[in-house]
C-alpha cells in the first residue's frame, strides 16, 4: 500500500510540474507574441510539445477578421512550403516500398522529361537538380491564376534551361517538388491527393490535411490577409489557385495533424530508420536533407521546413534528440515569422530572445511618399527600387515586380517592410540623407543611386 501511495505521489508531482511548466510557456508566449497580435503581423496558432505531449496549443489574433472570428488550436491554415517535407515522405515511402528508388534517374518514370536522363529523384528531393522555380517565371501570375493540373504544370517549366549541373550545387525550387508529385502520380496510379491519403493522411487520422479548392466552404479554415495601406493595417488576400503548387505548397493543415506526422517520424509504422536516416541527412553543406532542413540549433539538431505565400506563414520544426515539437501556422504573410521560428525555440529552451517592438504604423499622402521614392543599391552591388503605387511606398528588387513589398510608414523618415521583417530609414545628416537597410543580420547603408 505505502508503494501505491508513494507512487501516486510520484506520478501527481510529475504532473504538477508539466502544468507549471506549461503555464510559464504560455505566458513567455502571450508576451512575445502580444505585440505582433497587436500591430497586425501575425495571426495563428503554435504548438509546442515534449515527447508527443502538448505543452501548448493556442490561437492568436483572428481567422476572420471581418466577422471577428478567433484563431483556435483547431484552425486550418494553407501550410505553403511546409508541403514539401509531407511530399518527401511520400516519396519515402514509395522508396522503402520497392516502388522507386531515389537513386533513380527522373527518365525511367518519366522517360519524356527533357534532362530527365541525369537529374536524380535524390537531386529533387534535396534541391540540388538545377531546375528553375517556375514561380520566377514572368506568366507566373496568369498561371496562379486559373486551374492547373500537375501535367500542365510540367509542361510549362520542362523545357527550361537548368541553371546549374545536377548535384553541383544547392537551388531552392518549387519545381522539383511538383515535378515529384507528378512522379508520385505516374508510379503510384493514383492522384498525389489519393495516395498521401491512403498512405500517410489516413493511417495518421490527419483528417483536416488536403489541398482544398479556393471555392470550397470550410469549417474553421482562415481568410488569408496580406499587410496593405488600411486602417486595419491588412487586406484579404486576393484571388490564388493552389492547383499550380501541388506537392510543393498547395495543402492545408492544422498544428495537431502536423504533430501527428512528427510523432510517426519516431517509430517505423510508415519509414524505417534506414530510410529516415537518409531523408534527414544534409547534402553536402547545404543543411538540407531529402525535403527537409538539416540544422543545429542551441547545439541541438533539428528537422525543420518552413512556408510563405500570400496570406499565409507556416513553420514546422522537431528536436529529435529533445523529442520536442514546434509548430506555427498563421494567416497573415508577414516577414515577421523569420524572427519566430528562432525566438519561440529560444523562449523553449530558455535562450536569449528579445520581444519584439509594438509597431505603431501612420498614414502618409502620396506626396509626402514621393521624396522617398529612388534607387538603392548595396555594397555588394544588389539594387531595389523604391516607388510609389497604388497609394503606398513599394520595395522592387531590383527593379522588378508589379507592386513589390508594401512598405508600412513609422515616421521620422522609418519604414517598415512587413513582408520581409526589414526596416528602411531615411536620415537627414545636415543637407545630406543617408539611407540605412536594417534586417535581423545587421544594418547596411545604401548608396542612392538616383
Amino acid at each position: 500500500m505505502k508503494q501505491i501511495l508513494n507512487y501516486r505521489i510520484i506520478i501527481l508531482l510529475i504532473a504538477i510540474n508539466f502544468n507549471l511548466k506549461a503555464q510559464e510557456l504560455e505566458k513567455k508566449v502571450d508576451s512575445y507574441l502580444s505585440p505582433l497580435v497587436s500591430s497586425g503581423d501575425f495571426y495563428g496558432t503554435v504548438l509546442f510539445a515534449k515527447e508527443g505531449n502538448i505543452e501548448l496549443a493556442k490561437g492568436y489574433g483572428f481567422a476572420d477578421l471581418e466577422h471577428r472570428v478567433e484563431n483556435t488550436s483547431e484552425t486550418i491554415f494553407h501550410i505553403a512550403s511546409v508541403n514539401k517535407p509531407i511530399t518527401a515522405v511520400g516519396v519515402m515511402y514509395l522508396h522503402e516500398n520497392g516502388k522507386l528508388n531515389i537513386d533513380d534517374n527522373v527518365a525511367k518514370y518519366l522517360p519524356d522529361y527533357p534532362n530527365g536522363g541525369i537529374i536524380t529523384i535524390k537531386h529533387l528531393l534535396s534541391q540540388t537538380s538545377g531546375i528553375p522555380s517556375y514561380n520566377r517565371f514572368p506568366d507566373y501570375s496568369e498561371y496562379s491564376k486559373r486551374e492547373n493540373s500537375l501535367k500542365n504544370v510540367v509542361d510549362w517549366f520542362k523545357d527550361e534551361d537548368l541553371l546549374f549541373e545536377p548535384g553541383s550545387k544547392y537551388g531552392y525550387s518549387n519545381s522539383n517538388f511538383v515535378l515529384l508529385a507528378y512522379i508520385i502520380e505516374n508510379v503510384s496510379g493514383l492522384t498525389y491527393q489519393n495516395f498521401m491519403e491512403n498512405n500517410i493522411f489516413e493511417p495518421l487520422e490527419m483528417n483536416h490535411t488536403k489541398p482544398f479548392r479556393y471555392d470550397e466552404i470550410i469549417e474553421n479554415r482562415a481568410e488569408g490577409y496580406d499587410p496593405a495601406n488600411t486602417a486595419s493595417g491588412l487586406k484579404k488576400t486576393g484571388f490564388y489557385n493552389n492547383s499550380i503548387k501541388i506537392g510543393s505548397g498547395a495543402l492545408f493543415s492544422t498544428v495537431s495533424d502536423l504533430l501527428k506526422l512528427d510523432q510517426v517520424l519516431y517509430t517505423e509504422d510508415i519509414l524505417s530508420e534506414e530510410t529516415k536516416k537518409l531523408m534527414f541527412t544534409s547534402i553536402g553543406e547545404n543543411e538540407y536533407g531529402l525535403g527537409w532542413g538539416v540544422w543545429k540549433r542551441f547545439d541541438k539538431n533539428k528537422h525543420d521546413h518552413d512556408g510563405a505565400s500570400p496570406g499565409s506563414v507556416a513553420y514546422f520544426s522537431r528536436y529529435p534528440d529533445e523529442k520536442v515539437t514546434i509548430i506555427f501556422l498563421g494567416n497573415i504573410n508577414s516577414g515577421a515569422f523569420n524572427r519566430m521560428k528562432y525566438d519561440l525555440a529560444a523562449i523553449y529552451f530558455n535562450k536569449e530572445y528579445k520581444i519584439p517592438e509594438l509597431k505603431k504604423y501612420i498614414s502618409l499622402d502620396e506626396d509626402s511618399l514621393k521624396q522617398y521614392e529612388g534607387r538603392f543599391e548595396f555594397e555588394s552591388g544588389v539594387f531595389f527600387d523604391l516607388k510609389v503605387k497604388e497609394g503606398a511606398l513599394r520595395f522592387l528588387w531590383r527593379g522588378r515586380g508589379e507592386l513589390g513589398y508594401f512598405l508600412s510608414p513609422l515616421g521620422d523618415g522609418k519604414f517598415f517592410m512587413r513582408a520581409r521583417g526589414d526596416q528602411i530609414e531615411f536620415r537627414k545628416i545636415g543637407n545630406n540623407t543617408e539611407v540605412y537597410y536594417i534586417e535581423r543580420s545587421g544594418r547596411s547603408k545604401l548608396k542612392i543611386i538616383q
